[in-house]
């Protein structure tokens, strides 16, 4: 499905890589930008092309997790007769948790500088990667690690516990962040990266780490917690 977003209403939010515009009452248009940003947004540049890159992976990623059942905000492209139509999708207007929940397969990336005694984990190269001869240097998480970081620019979007998230009682459209609630999101976080891991193992790729957000929709007064955001290559 694809919809007609000709008419865009406000701005609603603008961040560095993407605008979120007002459709209706219920529906965004989430249009990305040829930017790409590193340590927190102080180094950016743009990147011709970008932008129709991260709608094209977006879409895809969104609309084959909305078919195997994870709660999503996506809703569709946008029609082609839409001249903005390579780089804008169309998603459920929500309420964004300030969090970013990341999953680890493997012990790399920023993980080692916050534990630098833990030994990087490295994919062997030359075989196939499938569940049964996925080789590995180094340290494997089994299941994944999961890690929770406030979202907050100027402190380097501090690493939150399970513990901090239920005490900081976040509210959301209404709906108030509670224990069994970070338990669903970590549960999903957990679902998403393993569904798209195995979709990686088929291009015999390994998909190290990844991060994803979530937010609240309200639909006539019924609350409910949706995979949200953009995930594209940056989510990786």
């Amino acid at each position: 499905m694809e919809i007609n977003a000709k008419k865009t209403g406000k701005l609603l939010i603008e961040g560095k890589t993407k605008q979120v515009f007002e459709l209706d009452a219920n529906l965004v248009l989430i249009r990305s930008k040829d930017r790409i940003t590193a340590g927190d947004g102080l180094k950016s540049h743009e990147m011709k092309g970008k932008a129709v890159l991260s709608t094209q992976t977006n879409a895809a990623l969104f609309e084959f997790l909305n078919s195997v059942g994870v709660v999503t905000h996506y809703v569709s492209r946008v029609a082609p007769s839409n001249a903005d139509h390579e780089f804008s999708f169309v998603a459920k207007k929500c309420a964004m948790i300030p969090i970013e929940w990341v999953s680890r397969r493997v012990a790399t990336g920023s993980f080692l500088k916050r534990h630098p005694n833990v030994q990087e984990g490295q994919y062997v190269m030359g075989s196939k990667v499938t569940h049964s001869n996925l080789q590995l240097a180094g340290h494997r998480f089994s299941p994944p690690k999961l890690e929770t970081f406030f979202k907050d620019d100027a402190n380097h979007d501090p690493f939150w516990s399970r513990e901090s998230l239920v005490a900081a009682k976040l509210e959301l459209n209404g709906l108030l962040i509670d224990e069994s609630r970070v338990q669903q999101m970590l549960d999903t976080t957990r679902a998403v990266f393993e569904i798209l891991e195995r979709v990686w193992q088929t291009a015999d790729h390994a998909l190290i780490d990844m991060k994803i957000e979530f937010g609240v929709i309200d639909d006539n007064g019924v609350k409910e917690i949706v995979v949200a955001d953009v995930i594209d290559n940056d989510s990786w």
